[in-house]
């Protein structure tokens, strides 16, 4: 029951049919460098193993009041946060700082902005707000407040992070050494500032916090079906055992390079979200199928290439929506019955809809109920329940669940760099390469310190995403013949990608035919395969 109340806008029907797709549980609403940061909450809090069973949560209350005093409650509140005196007392003591301001101000710097559609920062309140993981001490959990008190709430803040990290676990079942190394670089990365460390434990000890050790403890499987517990739909490890090792072998392959959290903490918010959109449309596939990514490098200067970015974006988009058809199908049936059971319970139904909401797992449903009721209490027989009243309550659900996950996979796609919104075009969406995400596609195909030839680069790309950007790529996945443009569309997005590359320090160019793909950063470690 928590899942449902927490909601408070899904029902279960609709819950239900996105956690047997996708997992539980994905939500709409979080931002891109969330996922990261609670991906790593979820693996500092299982002590840098993804085998754990359970992580540990962290608070860190008073360090948040320290940095965000004078930050509101967030929107529809006028409550700004203010320190008490005592409290204000116990900092100067505590920190030793000649001036706590400058102090505060170095931490507040450290905030991951986040902001909405249109471009303003998003309006968070101080509990909510979270901080760049320059150390594992500035990692802690979102809180939600109930009155006047703060509390954890699983599913208010682990959704997508917790996920991921269950995607990571499968993907290195069979490969020990790629996870020990993966555990081992970001316990490297966020234990490296120790300095901080200090800090913060001097701000904490001010605010003397305490917290239950049962409180923090949030599990990460389960044998049972517990609705606080992460899950993968059961499927997922055998079907998405590829697409989980591949994962691996990618996060891998970024945290080689020698750089610091904060370089690739935004490295790491392209990876994922691209990770986790692929996932979603991997599991959207009803019939399992090939599908192609194309990406404008023109930055919307050529229509007809701007266009057929969205065109792909607006593909994708239907994948989840006849997902969502499928799905429902399936769940209607089963939930309905054969004809002969319709015709027998229709009386009571009839006689007591909310038996019939109850069975459908709608008794939650705030919006259309009457209605769906009314619809019901027309029906005649078995044809009329599986005719028109299962399109009402179709037209009641998936409205609104189509419209929860499409924003899902929106935001992962624009935060992590790889999409564009464009308010007031036709087209809203379509694939684009941000630097951010361009940066991340080289350091995780071409090894530090080595070069990978152009061509060659674009043909991985292809065959490992389906990403298609050039004429080879388009001839070869139909797009060409399909899209019917002039192949100097093709050569000119793929110039403008050459131009990306060069722009970013990623390409040397010996002549117009021969062109190198370098990572210049060096490697951080050796790594033996399993």
């Amino acid at each position: 029951m928590a899942t449902i109340e927490a909601s408070n806008k899904l029902d279960r029907f609709t819950s239900q049919l996105s956690a047997h797709i996708w997992g539980h549980r994905f939500k709409e609403g979080q931002r891109g460098p969330e996922y990261v940061l609670e991906f790593l909450n979820v693996l500092f809090g299982a002590s840098y193993s993804l085998s754990h069973e359970y992580y540990h949560r962290k608070r860190s209350v008073g360090l948040r009041k320290f940095i965000f005093e004078g930050v509101k409650e967030g929107s529809g509140s006028n409550d700004i946060l203010v320190l008490k005196e005592e409290e204000k007392q116990k900092l100067v003591q505590a920190v030793q700082e000649n001036n706590v301001h400058v102090l505060k101000q170095f931490l507040k710097n450290l905030e991951v902005v986040l902001y909405n559609t249109t471009g303003k920062e998003a309006d968070r309140s101080w509990f909510a707000r979270s901080l760049y993981p320059l150390h594992e001490s500035l990692l802690y959990v979102e809180l939600r407040k109930k009155g006047k008190d703060l509390s954890f709430e699983r599913n208010f803040f682990a959704r997508g992070g917790e996920l991921y990290f269950l995607m990571l676990g499968h993907g290195t079942d069979k490969h020990i050494n790629r996870r020990k190394f993966i555990e081992n670089r970001f316990q490297q990365l966020l234990t490296k500032n120790k300095i901080i460390e200090k800090v913060v434990d001097k701000i904490s000890s001010a605010f003397e916090e305490k917290e239950p050790y049962q409180d923090r403890t949030c599990k990460l499987r389960s044998s049972s079906q517990d609705e606080n517990v992460p899950a993968l739909p059961p499927s997922a490890p055998q079907d998405n055992e590829q697409l989980f090792e591949g994962f691996a072998d990618e996060l891998e392959r970024l945290l080689l390079i020698d750089l610091d959290i904060y370089e690739m903490f935004h490295l790491l918010t392209s990876l994922i979200c691209f990770q986790l959109a692929r996932y979603m449309h991997e599991r959207a596939l009803i019939v399992p199928s090939q599908f192609t990514y194309f990406f404008d490098c023109l930055d919307g200067i050529n229509k007809p290439i701007t266009q057929q970015a969205a065109s792909s974006f607006e593909q994708h988009e239907n994948l989840i929506k006849q997902k969502f058809e499928h799905e429902f199908e399936q769940k209607v049936q089963e939930s309905l019955g054969s004809s002969d059971h319709i015709e027998q319970q229709l009386p009571l139904w009839k006689a007591d809809p909310e038996i019939f909401f109850e069975k459908m797992g709608l008794s939650q449903l705030r919006s259309r109920k009457g209605i769906i009721e009314t619809m019901l209490l027309r029906c005649n027989n078995a044809d009329d329940v599986s005719g028109k009243l299962k399109d009402i309550v179709r037209e009641a659900v998936s409205d609104q669940l189509k419209k929860n996950q499409l924003n899902i996979t929106r935001v992962l796609s624009r935060d992590g760099g790889f999409a564009t919104y464009r308010r007031g075009s036709a087209s809203n969406y379509r694939y684009t390469i941000s630097d951010s995400f361009l940066q991340m596609l080289v350091f995780t195909k071409v090894k530090p310190k080595e070069k990978m030839e152009y061509n060659e680069f674009l043909d991985v790309l292809f065959r490992e995403y389906g990403i298609v950007i050039g004429v080879s790529q388009a001839k070869e996945s139909g797009l060409y013949e399909q899209s019917r443009l002039n192949v100097r569309y093709f050569q000119d997005n793929e110039k403008a990608l050459r131009d990306k590359l060069r722009h970013n320090g990623l390409l040397i160019e010996f002549s117009d035919a021969t062109a190198m793909i370098q990572n210049p950063y060096a490697s951080t470690a050796e790594v033996s395969y399993a």
